[in-house]
């Protein structure tokens, strides 16, 4: 016999919700035998699972949802959306590239199949080559037979990509807006970021992967407008994807990470070895229906920072996190020792060993040991929602056997009206709280959201509202950073300074939250426009 249980920890009217609710109903299936000593409990997937990704949550259910003022209930069906997303992306390939039959199938991640952010925002500024088209090294500047066109699907640094003079390094080694991410084994944290085909089509029809085009395209467009998709339809949007891999050491336990492999380049291209890596770290952005200021759902290890402990060969072992040092409860934490290209030295003191940060006139911060290791901190804790839902996914990827139960939901950022218009900021009309919890327009459903693998230094807490750049205000206020807020500030090139040789930025919004575009160059070969030009 089979008998339906539905949690109780999930509310859902579907009598005063419609039918669409039901997609988001979560099933325990019992399944009794004669014998009940072999009873068996199947854990039923939590959400849909399926190699497609989700177009939006139901606009339906969101209405119902909104209209009678339950945030909460909305909140998990985002939730659940966000989780649909990751089991999509991460559905496993053929070697024809088409979905196996299951998620727990051998196979390449869907994602591998995408376009890399530096395959399309060329550094020659050239057009990037057809989607279906093999995927190479092309535009990396690596010309050395120990890294072939078909393994160097990650080439990662050891020293900021800002110092690489002769190559262009798909991955780039420091973090939005600031410095390097250092792990607990004193290793750089490397990341990459892919697009899908609905984006890649979009960019590549308007030409704006490069600045040539993007000065064009703003001549009759003032800013740039993704591809939404179509709920009714089933046509998904844009979506970008960030992942965050650390180097998985000897004291690593590889089986708890997705693992994939990339060549890590020194000193010279001849000296590039090949590394495993661990993923520790999953950013999903995509522009839907409902939600113009684009939906974001961010995902970490669980290893990241909670001391977890697992059976070893018949004893317990406990985990050191990947990027705080649980027992060091001194050790200064979020410090960026490397934003702007600023170096860091360890001293030995009198009263204790301490690093200093060149420009950092009077700051000491306390070295337990002379390797540069991150202290990281989330500063804002893990909602009891989605930790509930964690749970219920965690125990059914247990059930399967699968690597993903070792990832976690951070949570879900969303429009809550994508009509709303960014509140002011200017000195003169600048309003707090309104300034800061509707910086990007579109009122999110939550004012911060970070992830602790991408945006550490973010995790600031009590700081000065205007030094999160979004108001005047010389009140103190609570803040780290949002997804929707910072990428708000995303732009298109909009004309040269030939004085200085710089491109001059768009306005907030004109990038239509999406940074990829200021990896635009100039299209190697044509000459730059003259002062006379932009008259």
């Amino acid at each position: 016999m089979i008998r339906i249980v539905k949690p109780i920890n999930m509310h859902y009217n579907y009598k005063a919700l419609s039918r669409a609710a039901v997609f988001f109903s979560l099933i325990i299936l019992s399944t009794s035998c004669k014998d009940e000593s072999n009873d068996y409990v199947a854990i039923a997937p939590p959400v849909v699972f399926t190699p497609n990704l989700p177009i939006d949550v139901d606009p339906v259910l969101q209405k119902a949802l909104k209209d009678i003022g339950d945030i909460y209930q909305l909140n998990e069906a985002f939730n659940l959306y966000s989780w649909q997303a990751l089991v999509a992306i991460n559905w496993p390939q053929n070697s024809e590239g088409q979905p196996q039959p299951e998620f727990t199938d051998e196979g390449d991640p869907a994602w591998i199949n995408w376009k890399e952010a530096f395959q399309v925002y060329r550094a020659d500024g050239k057009t990037p080559a057809p989607w279906d088209s093999p995927r190479t090294n092309t535009g990396l500047g690596i010309d050395n037979a120990a890294i072939s066109d078909s393994s160097a699907r990650l080439v990662l640094s050891n020293t900021s990509a800002t110092n690489m003079s002769n190559i262009n390094i798909a991955n780039e080694t420091e973090q939005a807006f600031a410095g390097e991410l250092f792990d607990q084994n004193g290793n750089v944290v490397v990341y990459e970021v892919l697009m899908n085909k609905e984006e890649f089509d979009y960019v590549v029809e308007n030409k704006l992967y490069n600045v040539n085009g993007q000065l064009e395209f703003v001549k009759t467009n003032p800013v740039a407008n993704f591809p939404k998709g179509d709920y009714q339809k089933n046509i998904v949007g844009a979506t970008e994807i960030k992942l965050a891999w650390k180097i998985l050491g000897e004291n690593d336990i590889k089986e708890r990470y997705f693992v994939d492999e990339g060549y890590i380049v020194t000193d010279s291209i001849e000296s590039a070895q090949p590394v495993p890596l661990g993923l520790i770290g999953i950013h999903i952005s995509q522009k839907t229906p409902t939600g113009k200021q684009w939906v974001w759902s961010t995902f970490e290890h669980i290893d990241n920072l909670e001391q977890n402990t697992t059976e070893r060969f018949g004893e317990k072992t406990i985990i050191h996190p990947t990027l705080t040092d649980p027992e060091c409860e001194i050790c200064p934490v979020n410090i960026d020792v490397s934003k702007n290209n600023t170096t860091y030295t360890f001293n030995t003191g009198e009263h204790g060993d301490y690093w200093t940060i060149s420009g950092d006139k009077t700051g000491k911060y306390y070295a337990d040991e002379p390797v540069m290791k991150t202290q990281s901190k989330r500063m804002v804790d893990i909602p009891v929602r989605v930790k509930t839902i964690n749970e219920l996914m965690r125990d059914y990827f247990v059930q399967e056997g699968s690597v993903w139960q070792y990832y976690q939901l951070i949570d879900t950022q969303y429009p809550l009206d994508q009509d709303a218009a960014p509140a002011m900021s200017t000195a003169s009309e600048y309003h707090i709280p309104e300034s800061v919890v509707n910086k990007p327009g579109g009122n999110p459903n939550l004012t911060f959201l970070t992830n602790i693998s991408m945006e550490t230094f973010f995790q600031k807490g009590n700081q000065i509202a205007g030094l999160m750049e979004n108001s005047q205000s010389d009140m103190t206020i609570f803040g780290t950073e949002s997804c929707m807020g910072c990428h708000s500030s995303a732009y298109l090139y909009t004309s040269y300074d030939a004085e200085n040789n710089s491109f001059v930025p768009g306005t907030q919004l004109s990038g239509d939250f999406s940074w990829l575009l200021k990896s635009a160059k100039w299209e190697q070969g044509i000459p730059k426009p003259s002062a006379q030009d932009n008259q």
